[in-house]
């Protein structure tokens, strides 16, 4: 299923298919500019509709739009919490470390210094909690923005992404 973006008031709505964030390829809606240089992309996940326990929805810097691309991402699932997923190396495996146990509105924020990518989760937006780091290689320039998988492929799970902000 073909996923979509709107932005309306202040908030994106983002539909996403696909079998999930995962893995050594990825299937989702990736609503997204590019980045050069450090910077860091902050959004309070508002809604993620569960259409799996593991529907996600989350901010993310990405190599390439590639299936396998390296990418650090901090996601906000419809039942299982929080988690800082990462994928090191392009075609390899990917690595989680969990975040809270808790359901949105969540805030999310990425942050890349060089080749460290910094993940935080926020119950407001002001007082951030650290979920984890990792040194993943890019290139100069990366995709950052907004991804929503539904982990049930050829269905879509909607996301509502709102204070979303990306600066370097």
């Amino acid at each position: 299923a073909a996923g979509s973006a709107t932005f309306a008031s202040d908030t994106f709505t983002v539909r996403g298919s696909g079998a999930d964030i995962w893995g050594t390829a990825d299937e989702f809606h990736f609503v997204h500019r590019t980045l050069t240089g450090d910077g860091e992309i902050v959004a309070r996940v508002a809604s993620v509709q569960n259409r799996h326990a593991w529907s996600k929805a989350g901010v993310m810097m990405r190599e390439s739009l590639d299936a396998g691309s390296p990418h650090a991402a901090m996601f906000t699932s419809a039942a299982k919490g929080l988690a800082f997923q990462r994928r090191t190396l392009a075609g390899g495996g990917s690595t989680p470390t969990a975040g809270a146990l808790v359901a949105p509105p969540r805030w999310v924020r990425i942050v890349r210094a060089g080749d460290v990518f910094t993940a935080y989760e926020s119950a407001n937006g002001t007082t951030w909690t650290l979920v984890g780091s990792d040194t993943i290689v890019m290139g100069a320039t990366v995709h950052v923005g907004l991804a929503v998988t539904s982990h049930a492929d050829g269905t879509l799970t909607t996301a509502a992404f709102d204070n979303v902000l990306v600066r370097p």
